[in-house]
């Protein structure tokens, strides 16, 4: 082939026009050049601005594509790589084991027994895309419902409340798509656990988990110090730092007190799921181990409250009292041997659950058997404060064991209002102790007569009227304290039969007999006996002495004193001589008590409450009885209130009954 002339001009006419325009090729030391690109005929020639817009696409798309990437990796990037985890990786809690709690000897009064629980995997009810088989989940919501009852709803107050189980799925799904397994129902029956297994592939993703529950041994007798536990609700979860779904929780007393010890730590287990989010068979494996909690030990002793229960239990009938309250105190720190509400109420009725008519029977008894009485019953507490009044007038020196005051009838204020001595008896010429075996009114009337409320009220909170012990049992009230601040807010904020003004004779001389505003619990009365009868340390009262961890490493619970030496040793000495004599002189009216196997110091008192009647009498009041022994080295502090229970010494022989068995069973 002729080497073609770069600079021949070539005729296009004479060219046959191509289907496809090729190169013009040559032959180059055996290869094919290219020497020049032949036009078409009928072709145009390729503009220069052509190749500028191609390159300007190029690069808007490209930048395009690094924008997008840029986003994917640098903003959403460890949003992605979450989620990419998250979906092929999916971490679960596996339960911690409940610690366990014991009386003072080892005695079990809370144990961990099996059941089962029922679970709804939803994984199963999950399309490709990751939405919710509708009809699916609502014929097996249907089933369930018609198998479980009412088992299967919330009973947590303050929970959400779903009419049907495929709405409460659909809630907790939506809140937390990760989360795959959904608890319906704790502790179901036998029956029902039949029931769900016989209907195998029609519930299909129904998973019946063997785990644990709470049974509580006594369940009248402990159930206001134990209280009991029930599913963690949305509070507690975002509450509680250590808390999650489907944990289980302490809802009252001690099991709400102490709920972290108790609880441990959860563990958690790994499970492989696949690209539709479902569960692979055999591919879970636990990355932390759960932690047991830890066990308690009462200072209660579980035979001493189940006795004192069924010693209650009669005397309430007895006396046609509404209910009634004991609490047993170790007076030299705080430690509580026994402390007893009447009545009580089944707390294994709470687990898994109780049912809505149950609630409502408790809720609807006249004997308000929720009520925790010891530590939440406020209620005025007649003569025994006069025990508290007669230490601050000594401590104070507004009285000393030479000052007498007469006790007669047609006593009045300098206005001409009355006031009386019980049942408007007349007991002569007393002095301080004298006054305590008698209980006299006009005695202690006199007193703040001669002094000034503004100088008693500070010995009162020294003593925690008004205050809260801090016993470690949620559901404490701290009373009320008789100071004017105190009459002047009540009647300024909704207590209409209340005047606004403080009057120093009326209001101080019901005050120091435990009547008018003044307000205590039985846990504050046995409290301030104990600083009585120990010479002058309010202790902290509490219900546990040690936790225990699996390994058997003991921790002993610490409990600092309220308060310690603000009172005057020898006040509390000639108290304590006035409340021996309530016992064992002639002037006492708790003789019945002199024979119970040890010197015993008691207090009386009938508090007067409710409306008067038409002779302007009380027909309603509460009784209490409150002291320590031995006398001589004093042990035990005791308080024993009958809620609307008659007068204080119609109920001394159940004093004396308990009295007797305790000392008898060698506590003294």
């Amino acid at each position: 082939m002729k080497k073609l002339d770069f600079d021949k001009k070539i005729n296009k006419k004479k060219l046959r026009k191509p289907k496809v325009c090729l190169p013009e090729m040559d032959k180059q030391n055996g290869k094919d050049v290219v020497v020049q690109m032949l036009q078409c005929e009928g072709s145009q020639s390729i503009s220069q601005w052509n190749f500028l817009y191609i390159l300007l696409l190029f690069f808007l798309l490209f930048s395009a594509l690094f924008f997008s990437l840029a986003n994917l990796q640098i903003v959403q990037g460890q949003e992605m790589v979450e989620r990419s985890q998250r979906n092929s990786i999916r971490i679960s809690s596996i339960p911690a084991y409940r610690g366990v709690i014991f009386d003072k000897n080892g005695q079990k009064v809370v144990e961990n027994v099996p059941a089962v629980n029922v679970y709804l995997n939803i994984d199963v009810f999950l399309d490709a895309q990751m939405d919710i088989d509708d009809e699916k989940l609502r014929n097996v919501s249907r089933t369930l419902e018609e198998i479980l009852g009412e088992k299967w709803k919330d009973t947590s107050e303050d929970e959400i409340s779903y009419e049907s189980i495929y709405q409460k799925v659909i809630s907790i799904y939506s809140s937390d798509p990760y989360f795959s397994n959904i608890l319906l129902a704790r502790d179901i029956d036998n029956d029902m656990s039949i029931s769900i297994k016989s209907l195998g592939e029609e519930l299909e993703g129904v998973v019946l988990e063997d785990e644990s529950k709470r049974n509580y041994l006594y369940p009248e007798q402990f159930s206001h110090i134990l209280g009991y536990v029930g599913e963690a609700s949305l509070t507690d979860i975002e509450k509680y730092e250590y808390v999650s779904n489907n944990d289980i929780v302490g809802k009252l007393g001690i099991e709400k007190y102490y709920d972290e010890v108790l609880a441990g730590k959860n563990g958690e287990l790994a499970t492989e799921v696949n690209a539709l989010g479902h569960s692979i068979t055999g591919s879970s494996y636990i990355i932390t181990p759960q932690e047991s909690g830890k066990s308690l030990y009462m200072t209660i002793d579980a035979k001493v409250q189940s006795k004192i229960y069924e010693i209650l239990k009669e005397a309430v009938k007895e006396n046609g009292a509404t209910g009634a309250a004991v609490v047993v105190e170790d007076v030299n720190n705080g430690e509580i041997l026994s402390m007893i509400s009447y009545p009580g109420y089944d707390n294994n009725k709470f687990i898994g659950g109780i049912s809505q008519k149950s609630y409502n029977q408790l809720l609807e008894d006249d004997r308000i058997p929720l009520l925790n009485r010891p530590i939440a019953a406020q209620v005025p507490p007649g003569s025994t404060f006069k025990s508290l009044v007669a230490t601050a007038a000594l401590d104070s020196g507004a009285i000393n064991t030479s000052t007498i005051y007469t006790s007669r009838r047609g006593y009045t204020f300098s206005s001409g209002a009355p006031f009386q001595e019980f049942q408007n008896n007349a007991y002569g010429r007393l002095n301080v102790i004298q006054a305590i075996a008698r209980s006299s009114n006009i005695f202690f009337c006199e007193t703040i007569r001669h002094w000034d409320i503004d100088e008693l009220v500070p010995y009162l909170r020294d003593f925690g009227i008004g205050q809260y012990t801090g016993i470690d049992i949620p559901g404490e009230m701290p009373g009320r304290l008789p100071s004017p601040e105190n009459k002047i807010y009540l009647a300024e904020n909704g207590a209409t039969w209340l005047d606004p003004i403080w009057y120093p004779e009326g209001d101080g001389c019901n005050s120091v007999i435990g009547q008018g505003i003044t307000l205590v619990t039985p846990i504050q009365m046995a409290n301030w006996i104990a600083a009585i009868a120990n010479n002058g340390t309010l202790y902290t009262p509490h219900v546990i002495e040690k936790s225990v961890d699996d390994e058997g490493n003991e921790e002993i619970l610490k409990f600092e004193p309220l308060n310690e030496d603000f009172i005057s040793p020898k006040s509390l000495e000639i108290v304590r001589k006035g409340m021996w004599s309530v016992v064992h002189s002639d002037l006492g009216s708790a003789k019945i008590l002199r024979d119970v196997g040890e010197e015993v110091a008691v207090k009386t008192g009938t508090a007067e409450f409710g409306a008067l009647n038409e002779k302007g009498e009380y027909e309603h009041t509460h009784v209490w009885i409150a002291g320590f022994y031995p006398f001589e080295d004093p042990k035990y502090s005791f308080v024993i209130f009958f809620e609307d229970g008659g007068l204080s010494f119609e109920s001394l022989p159940h004093a004396r009954t308990i009295l007797s068995w305790l000392i008898s069973s060698g506590y003294k």
